[in-house]
């Protein structure tokens, strides 16, 4: 029976080894790819080029064409200077026939990083055009564009997937900036010949608009893809990666010590002999520290298997590559030997250190607490990978939602926009004008039983906000049903408009622009659409205005206050399907408003979801968050592992006291229960020292990067409850072994 146990122990001593050795290949391999995904995320243009764009929000001199010849003389005289563009106004009705056409100059699509799919771009002066992806059917054709016959000489490769300021690309008609004549750019893009030129130009560009009064704001090109955001994501989501890998390295440590422990005290008497035999402690040590690489190198070989079958479940739920690499097995091989010397060491000192006579008597008193002490430090460190996991992407999760907004995953927009199309522009017809009775017809329908929650909003475009001449425009979303939930726009200061009570929430931009503290906003009145309203609260949403979400430098209100549609209205319709309902719903909507507008001239009504709006940073935040949560999971198998390896050695020490209460008439129920209370205990505080350690480490991470602090405590305070249960069931198979051993066989063991 011994040694059947003792082989039960080697078993569960060689499974957590290789189950280690798998968790750092897995983890090492994540964390390469995860950087390599994280990365990818910095690969957007513009980095090299500042935006000059014309700010509607301030008074300045009258801009001539002749602006257009001082800042070419300007930017000649900077270092590094290498590219000008020009972009003049363009666009189309919204709802009639009609390309969406910009004026460009040639040196645009260089700069702004446009290559074509098939033919050529145009030289100013000329009746030419190239055409966006949507639009290749055009090439080689002549089509009209602001009342003038233009031949489509060049189509562009798909941009629309790049997101950001590129989402429109693929249904625009580009023509040269000289088409209609002199013209004064609405944007002006100036390339430099690196990033350290472009920081160091910028302050002189920003003060030269200054001096003259031009009214143009300055910033990176990149900007407008969200490259700090973007740049900030990837650091945090980097520490927290960083932080994983590190919580599997000591995680590898707390229980490869367990078991050099576990080791040393099954052997204690056979080194006792040893030693009153003549063998010398060094002897002893340098025994089990050989033993302690075999079982490192038995580890490693088990542990590639179970990592090259882990890496493809954890690449089909996760869509993350963690495949061991030479270099991976290589550094985890080496950094595995390294853990298990470091780990037997102690335990093999403090065996060989003892004396003869104490050890034949097997004195080992302090050991097992030991021994559990290392077994729930790792779990505690597990507890504690998860607990920062979960800050880490939360708080990453939060910070991006400036960048994509707040629309879940169950969510679907409709939107009387031209420019807001699934993908891009699409074609030139014009767009379905939804109206408030579509969305009372959508609410009457069958198709409203499959949905959870349907919302209403009307944008209206405002003019001379903020003073008399002042050319600030400024968008109103007057809004009916859960708008507020399904969009996401989170208060900052006071509270919602109340329905009947003329109140409005300002956006945090534009409450800092119009009272320069968003604190003195409150109270305030404002006019807007023919009459004043009080500033109930103040909102943050996406930084620039997405499908269906508020931006920060919008205007809420309910639509109930203004009693009907106003003119120029433009309408959104917001619906939830229902957790059971397909995705399918979505475009059955999309068929049921479009076929209430028959008019040929009209594009059909397309929904428009989540991942339309920032399909690579939605794509690689979700992956990484499912990694970092299986990684978690694994790291809380490995405590598992290593509690039950504890528990057996353990309950093989108290089988005589076992057996002579079960004698004394102990039940088995008593017995069981006092096994398992001291793994439970020592697994709460576990948890709860795992996840304050979690926390901490989260907190300062994502402060470190200067990242909104979010934490879901609840999910922490769920994982600490769980960690007792864990403990329990992972004791419970050595537990239940023990008592039931008939007293008689029990007393017999030594």
């Amino acid at each position: 029976m011994a040694a059947r146990v003792r082989g039960l122990q080697a078993a569960v001593a060689l499974v957590s080894t290789a189950l280690t050795a798998a968790l750092l290949l897995i983890g090492l391999a994540a964390y390469q790819h995860g950087q390599a995904e994280l990365a990818s995320l910095m690969q957007v243009v513009g980095r090299d080029v500042l935006l000059l764009e014309r700010d509607w929000s301030r008074r300045g001199v009258i801009v001539t064409p002749d602006f257009e010849v001082e800042l070419k003389e300007f930017a000649r005289s900077l270092d590094g200077f290498e590219r000008l563009a020009l972009l003049a106004g363009g666009g189309k009705s919204p709802n009639r026939f009609g390309y969406y056409s910009l004026r460009v100059t040639p040196e645009y699509f260089s700069v702004r990083r446009y290559p074509l799919a098939e033919g050529r771009t145009f030289s100013m002066g000329e009746r030419a055009a190239v055409v966006g992806h949507d639009h290749a059917n055009l090439l080689g054709r002549r089509i009209e564009v602001y009342g003038y016959e233009v031949e489509v000489v060049g189509v562009l490769a798909p941009l629309s997937e790049r997101g950001g300021p590129d989402r429109y690309a693929d249904g625009t008609v580009f023509v040269p900036y000289d088409l209609k004549g002199l013209t004064v750019p609405m944007e002006a893009y100036l390339e430099f010949a690196s990033e350290d030129v472009l920081r160091a130009a910028q302050p002189l560009v920003q003060r030269w608009l200054a001096e003259r009064e031009y009214p143009y704001t300055v910033q990176r090109l990149a900007n407008l893809y969200g490259l700090e955001l973007r740049r900030r994501l990837r650091e945090v989501l980097g520490g927290a990666l960083l932080w994983g890998l590190l919580a599997v390295v000591l995680a590898a440590v707390a229980n490869l010590s367990a078991y050099s422990l576990a080791r040393a005290l099954e052997r204690i008497r056979e080194l006792g002999i040893r030693r009153a035999v003549g063998a010398t402690a060094a002897d002893l040590r340098r025994e089990m520290l050989a033993a302690s690489l075999f079982w490192a190198a038995a580890g490693l070989v088990l542990g590639f298997g179970l990592a090259s079958g882990l890496s493809r479940w954890f690449a089909g739920e996760t869509g993350l590559d963690a495949s061991p690499t030479p270099l991976s097995v290589a550094g985890v091989g080496l950094g595995l030997v390294l853990l298990a010397l470091a780990s037997a060491y102690p335990a093999a000192r403090w065996a060989a250190a003892r004396p003869p006579a104490e050890a034949l008597r097997g004195a080992a008193a302090s050991l097992p607490r030991r021994r559990l002490g290392l077994a729930f430090a790792g779990l505690a460190l597990a507890l504690a990978a998860f607990g920062a996991q979960l800050g880490i992407s939360r708080s990453a999760e939060v910070h991006a939602r400036r960048m994509v907004g707040e629309i879940t995953g169950r969510t679907a927009i409709y939107t009387s926009f031209l420019f807001l199309g699934r993908h891009a522009l699409t074609d030139p017809r014009g767009t379905i004008p939804l109206k408030h009775a579509d969305y009372e017809a959508l609410l009457s329908s069958p198709l409203a039983e499959r949905l959870e929650r349907t919302a209403y909003v009307e944008n209206y475009r405002l003019h001379d906000f903020a003073e008399p001449g002042s050319n600030l425009r400024v968008f109103v979303k007057a809004y009916e049903g859960p708008y507020l939930e399904l969009a996401g726009p989170r208060l900052l200061l006071g509270r919602w408009p109340e329905p009947g009570a003329g109140e409005v929430a300002l956006g945090r931009r534009l409450a800092e622009y119009l009272f320069q503290d968003r604190g003195r906003a409150l109270g305030q009145r404002v006019k807007a659409l023919g009459r004043e309203w009080t500033v109930a609260g103040v909102y943050t949403s996406a930084e620039q205005g997405a499908p269906g979400t508020p931006s920060d430098d919008q205007i809420l209100l309910p639509r109930q206050d203004l009693r009907r549609t106003l003119p120029g209205a433009r309408a959104e319709i917001l619906v939830e399907r229902k957790p059971g309902a397909s995705e399918r719903v979505f475009d059955e909507v999309a068929r049921f408003l479009t076929e209430r507008h028959p008019e040929p001239g009209f594009r059909p009504v397309e929904p428009l979801v989540r991942d339309d709006l920032e399909p690579r940073v939605r794509a690689v935040m979700d992956r990484l968050a499912a990694a970092y949560r299986l990684l978690a999971l694994v790291m809380l198998a490995l405590a598992a592992a290593g509690i039950t390896a504890q528990a057996m050695v353990d309950t093989e020490k108290r089988f005589r006291e076992l057996g002579i209460r079960r004698a004394l008439g102990a039940s088995r129920g008593r017995l069981f229960y006092e096994l398992l209370a001291p793994m439970a205990e020592g697994a709460l505080l576990s948890g709860v020292a795992g996840a304050l350690a979690g926390a901490g480490a989260a907190y300062a991470v994502v402060k470190a990067h200067e990242v909104t602090w979010a934490f879901s405590w609840v999910a922490v305070v769920a994982v600490v409850l769980a960690a007792p249960l864990l403990a329990a069931l992972a004791a419970a198979l050595p537990a239940w072994r023990a008592v039931r051993r008939p007293p008689a066989e029990a007393m017999r063991v030594e």
